[in-house]
């Protein structure tokens, strides 16, 4: 009995989109305690061991891609009859001191490599030589496996809630037989009957009709939001010094900042976290561009992926991904003015369910031909056709535990998340919640961004001024202290509404 699974039209994409700059993965830096808290762990220097005894909690890791012939159809999912975990997880020791900047540099050398297609499609790096006697993991994983939301699901294999968590036995595994390529064509005939029995000689004609049909489609859905979409992605943007085309190199960074500080900005302001995270961007982005000479503009559009996974879904693989384009003000303005437009702006767009549509939007796709999805996606892999040119910024925050997790018997201290970087983005944001802290990894074009780290600068004091504000705000106003006295643009009616 032979076994084959078929990617989604989202998953199919970015493989056929990815190119030798800009590979599409997703992935972080994990920093462990170098002792384990208990007796006999192995710690994070043992994970290899552990991803034997549990490698079974996740199947898609044995399995590798198998293109049909001709492109018949969508790739498919199978078994590698050659698995070797050898292959997958590998090992390095930093030189002395072993600093913080030393494995971001290695960081970086790893994260700008493309993944072997012929083989499972992820990998892992277990970094020793940390200072303070740490160890690193550095995971990479194929957008086609999973999406940001997926891959903190996934990290609980290798993660515990408890440092005493018992080590299951490993289970045998013996990879089950692929089809043949003759069954793989097979399997697409029907698919292709149905699309008006496309052919190569009357493609030409059909086509016109199939992208009539697939935009019919579309603005057919019953969620308000896929015209918003649809005008947020066609109107141009403009463009930042970081949003040229992109080379091969890579360039890392790192900070952490208190998530209590962000949720005491969303109480004060009757905003979102996430709200305040685009508002702490948008002041850095402005200050940082005014620090270096560059002309400010009004606005910046950012996308943010948003998961529309099903969550009654166990352990659902591959991307469910969609996203949301918003216009963040970078204009010289009030901060606190810049968070009430920012949390306006957000409420207009879950209002019109933009990110809703997205995912409706996505699957428009799900029922073309192999053949055309694979030149429609090398179409949109061009830097100046993809969405990622009609955006400046990608900003992803996913809600990670709250709680410290293990390896090992080996404590998780920090975990720095990095998102790719992709045609004329040269520079992402990415932040993951962990045990108290919101930890961000800023992922850029090594030449395009040579400050990065004057951009991380100006995010921690950007979320600094925000917290001294809403401290502000929550403290009342003395008799004969004006707002100016207090660093506010003005009073307004009420201490807890943000001003305009």
């Amino acid at each position: 009995m032979t076994f084959h699974e078929e990617l989604t039209a989202l998953d199919a994409f970015f493989l056929h989109a990815e190119r030798s700059e800009a590979p599409l993965h997703a992935g972080a830096v994990y920093i462990f305690d170098g002792q384990p808290l208990v007796a006999g762990g192995r710690g994070a220097r043992g994970v290899a061991r552990t991803l034997e005894e549990r490698l079974h909690l996740a199947p898609r890791y044995r399995q590798r891609v198998r293109f049909r012939p001709l492109n018949l159809g969508h790739p498919v999912w199978v078994d590698d009859p050659d698995f070797d975990l050898g292959h997958h997880v590998r090992f390095a020791t930093l030189a002395r001191p072993g600093t913080d900047d030393l494995l971001l540099e290695y960081a970086a050398e790893v994260w700008a490599e493309r993944l072997d297609v012929r083989r499972p499609l992820w990998e892992l790096h277990v970094v020793d030589g940390l200072s303070g006697g740490r160890v690193a993991l550095i995971t990479k994983v194929h957008h086609a496996m999973v999406d940001g939301t997926s891959t903190v699901d996934i990290a609980t294999v290798l993660l515990d809630p408890d440092p005493e968590s018992p080590a299951p036995a490993p289970r045998p595994w013996r990879p089950r037989p692929a089809p043949d390529d003759l069954s793989l064509a097979m399997d697409t005939l029907d698919g292709l009957h149905r699309l008006a029995n496309v052919n190569p000689l009357t493609l030409p004609f059909k086509l016109p009709g199939l992208v009539r049909g697939a935009a019919q489609e579309a603005m057919a859905s019953p969620w308000a939001g896929a015209a918003t979409l649809a005008l947020s992605l066609v109107r141009p943007g403009p463009q930042l010094f970081f949003n040229r085309l992109i080379g091969p190199d890579r360039r890392l960074h790192n900070l952490v900042v208190p998530l209590a500080e962000l949720k005491e900005i969303q109480e004060i302001f009757a905003a979102t976290v996430d709200d305040v995270v685009l508002a702490v961007v948008a002041e850095a982005t402005s200050q940082w561009l005014e620090e270096r000479g560059e002309p400010r503009a009004g606005s910046m559009r950012v996308l943010c992926p948003v998961s529309v996974r099903d969550v009654r879904r166990r352990h659902p693989l591959g991307s469910h991904v969609s996203g949301v384009v918003v216009d963040l003000p970078i204009g010289p303005m009030p901060p606190v003015t810049r968070l009430a437009r920012i949390v306006a702006a957000t409420g207009e767009l879950e209002r019109t369910g933009q990110a809703v549509a997205a995912g409706d939007l996505s699957e428009v796709t799900s029922w073309v031909p192999g053949t055309l999805h694979v030149l429609g996606s090398r179409l949109a892999s061009e830097p100046r056709v993809g969405l990622q040119s009609r955006v400046n910024m990608v900003v992803t925050n996913v809600p990670g535990p709250r709680a410290p997790f293990y390896t090992g018997g080996a404590r998780m201290l920090e975990v720095w998340p990095f998102a790719p970087v992709r045609h004329t983005l040269g520079l992402n944001v990415a932040l993951v919640s962990y045990d108290g802290g919101v930890h961000i990894g800023l992922s850029a074009d090594r030449d395009l961004v040579p400050d990065l780290e004057r951009f991380a600068g100006q995010l921690e004091g950007a979320t600094a001024e925000f917290t001294a504000m809403a401290r502000r705000l929550r403290r009342p106003f003395t008799r004969g202290r004006s707002a100016a006295e207090d660093g506010l643009p003005g009073r307004e009616p009420g201490p807890h509404r943000p001003p305009g």
